[in-house]
Order: structure tokens, then C-alpha cells, then sequence
């Protein structure tokens, strides 16, 4: 199978609308992606991502920074959703133009691939993407980024690992959805806070964790974001146009509570 365009990894890490970000997969493959878990969820394109997030600028790093997320420690599970959250954060990082916080970037990079069994597809990327910030090649560490998420869903393509990839859609997601609420609340206006309306996709996520292991849903932190995912569904489930100022800062606040769960694994 060739390595595909689009990502497993991050489904709609910057809260968009996946409809209209996803592109069908290469004639053929379809099926055979459905019986791998993925789906028009998990394929969203990374360049229309970049893209709709440059839309809603101004983000403001110093509102959305935060550490990198350490995986020691954590169960497997945990270390899919604060996978997802890091690349999150090394979009956020792209965005801000922040060379000097490529290398520790670059670093935790590897030790979370390395730590979910990806090591080797995402090490030929690494040096790559610190060589890129550090020369402020913005444009071509995005690329880079898109390229080494590619590997890494090629890699959960052949470990055939369904659930993991739906963790780490659903880390991305949750990042992504905080930095875009808060985008929005920074700048309100109803044109922008129609973004954050995407009923399928809060939908599709809430099932996702009622089919995971008992082990592992019964967990304090799938719990924790289980019972979240549901609180966000009426916010998420309203029509574009009727989204409020404090609707967006309730999205935010539920989002910032469960990525900071999420780190420390409670």
C-alpha cells in the first residue's frame, strides 16, 4: 500500500469542517481503508488544515502555549491522545513562528514516536523539521509536517491498529479545538464562530469512546473525557449562525479542561 496523502493521525485537529477538508481516498482504496478504521473522519487533508486555521487568525501563542506533553508514565491510550496534541502544538508553533522552541519541539517529537512504536518512520523526519525552523522555512517545515504525518499513518495502517489512530485523531482534535475556540472568543464574530459548529464530528468522537475495551474506558481519564466529549455535543450540535460569544468560551473551557486532563493522565 502507498503511503497515503492524508492523515490518520489528526482528524480535524483545527475544528473544521471535515466535510469540506476531506478528500476521497485514491481510487480503490476505500474499502480497504473502512476495514482499517479509516474513514472521511480520519483522512482529513493537513494543507487544508493549515489553511483554514491561518483563516481564523489572530492566534495568539501567548493565550494558547503550553509544556509539551511527556509521555512517562502514561498508558498506551493516554500516549495516542497526547500524540495527537503535540502535533497540535507543532502547528501552533509553525504558526507563531517561534524558532527558538523548534529543537525541544523536534526532541519530544521523537521520544512520543519512539514511545508509540513509530520511532523509525517519524526519525527520518526529525532532523529535517529542526534544520527547517531553525532557518524560519515556515512554508516548508508545513510540508515537512504533512509528509511525517503521512509516514506515521502508513506505519498505523500496517500495525492495523484502529482504535490508537481514532486516540490520536481525538487528541489533535481536542487541542485544536481549543486553540479555535479561542481564536474565535479573541475576535468574536458569527462568520467566525461558524467554524466551531460540526455536529459530525463531536458525534463521531463520542461513539468512537463507547467502543472502547472496559479496561480502558472504565478509566478515571476516559471517563474524564468520555462524560467532556458528551458535555461539548449540545454546543457543537447548533446551528452555525446561533453559536454566542459564550457559547465559544464554554467550548474553549471545556476543551483547554480536557487537554489539561489528558496530560496529566486523571
Amino acid at each position: 500500500m502507498s503511503i497515503l496523502r492524508f492523515s490518520v493521525i489528526l482528524a480535524a485537529i483545527f475544528c473544521c469542517d471535515l466535510s469540506a477538508a476531506a478528500e476521497p481516498p485514491p481510487a480503490g482504496q476505500d474499502h480497504e481503508l473502512e476495514e482499517l478504521g479509516v474513514n472521511r473522519y480520519t483522512a482529513p487533508s493537513i494543507a487544508q488544515i493549515f489553511k483554514q486555521l491561518d483563516e481564523l487568525k489572530p492566534v495568539r501563542y501567548d493565550d494558547l502555549k503550553r509544556e509539551l506533553p511527556q509521555t512517562s508514565g502514561a498508558s498506551r491510550e493516554q500516549k495516542a491522545l497526547m500524540f495527537g496534541q503535540l502535533i497540535a502544538d507543532g502547528f501552533l508553533i509553525v504558526e507563531a513562528e517561534r524558532k527558538s522552541l523548534i529543537d525541544n519541539f523536534g526532541r519530544v517529537l521523537m521520544q512520543q514516536a519512539h514511545a508509540l512504536g513509530v520511532g523509525d518512520r517519524v526519525m527520518r523526519h526529525s532532523a529535517s523539521l529542526t534544520e527547517l525552523g531553525r532557518h524560519g522555512e515556515w512554508p516548508r517545515m508545513r510540508q515537512e509536517l504533512i509528509t511525517t504525518q503521512a509516514d506515521v499513518e502508513q506505519a498505523m495502517l500496517e500495525l492495523r491498529d484502529e482504535k490508537m489512530a481514532h486516540l490520536i485523531s481525538l487528541g489533535g482534535w481536542l487541542r485544536g479545538l481549543e486553540m479555535c475556540a479561542r481564536a474565535v472568543e479573541n475576535d468574536f464574530s458569527p462568520e467566525r464562530a461558524q467554524a466551531l459548529a460540526q455536529p459530525d464530528l463531536v458525534d463521531y468522537f463520542a461513539n468512537e469512546l463507547k467502543t472502547l475495551p472496559p479496561a480502558v474506558a472504565q478509566s478515571a481519564l476516559f471517563q474524564k473525557v468520555r462524560a467532556g466529549t458528551k458535555t461539548l455535543q449540545p454546543f457543537l450540535n447548533k446551528r452555525p449562525n446561533a453559536l454566542t460569544r459564550d457559547d465559544i468560551r464554554a467550548i474553549r473551557g471545556q476543551a483547554n479542561e480536557l487537554n489539561n486532563a489528558i496530560q496529566r493522565g486523571e
